[in-house]
């Protein structure tokens, strides 16, 4: 089951191919007419609308081109509709249906506050979840273990914020006073940065933490 990021990196390239598409389209388009239609210095242009002081133009009506340039979007915002309503559950699937808690995945606390994380392993062995400090930058490490399914329990002591979770494309709003989660595949090692993705106030750009995977 692939619950978490994956499908999002999917979804980017998709969202990312037609908008080359359809921006060579549209400013191939532009730039055609820019050009084919622009006038020399000095030429006369003929009065092709018969267009007359304090009169409306005339009006030209061509159903199929109106008919082409209203379905042909409707149809590609319908499909590209359809395929992210898949991926929610992939973020946001119910427990039951990825496994058993403390097999099939581990829990994880994190708790936003202005500005930095707090980070609660429950009852899990420091294999599966450590918190410490990076000896580089000083910012709290969340440290996690590979190749394992963790679902992130978030709550906020403040205001809103929101962890991102850049590499796997996940994050989810802490709320005060509300319990919220967020599915975590983790299937990367290395360091990799947790940031806030919800304006909290002044120091919101500094509220950064480590996440650190290890086999």
């Amino acid at each position: 089951m692939a619950v978490g990021g994956a499908s999002y990196n999917e979804l980017f390239e998709i969202f990312w191919n037609w908008s080359v598409f359809v921006g060579i389209i549209v400013f191939g388009w532009q730039l055609h007419h820019s050009f084919f239609y622009r006038s020399k210095e000095g030429e006369k242009l003929p009065n092709r609308d018969n267009l007359k002081v304090g009169e409306f133009p005339l009006h030209y009506h061509n159903g199929k081109l109106e008919a082409a340039w209203i379905i042909a979007p409707s149809i590609l915002i319908i499909y590209l509709t359809i395929l992210i309503i898949g991926p929610a559950s992939d973020v946001w699937e119910d427990p039951s249906v990825v496994g058993v808690e403390g097999v099939d995945y581990f829990e994880v606390g994190v708790t936003g506050h202005q500005w930095y994380w707090e980070f609660d392993c429950r009852e899990l062995s420091t294999d599966l979840c450590d918190v410490g400090v990076d000896t580089n930058t000083g910012l709290t490490t969340l440290i996690l273990k590979n190749n394992t399914m963790y679902r992130i329990d978030l709550t906020s002591s403040d205001v809103t914020h929101s962890p991102f979770f850049v590499q796997w494309g996940a994050k989810e709003d802490a709320i005060p006073g509300l319990q919220t989660a967020v599915w975590l595949p983790i299937d990367l090692t290395g360091k990799f940065f947790i940031d806030c993705a919800e304006f909290c106030g002044d120091d919101h750009a500094y509220m950064t933490a480590i996440l650190e995977v290890h086999e």
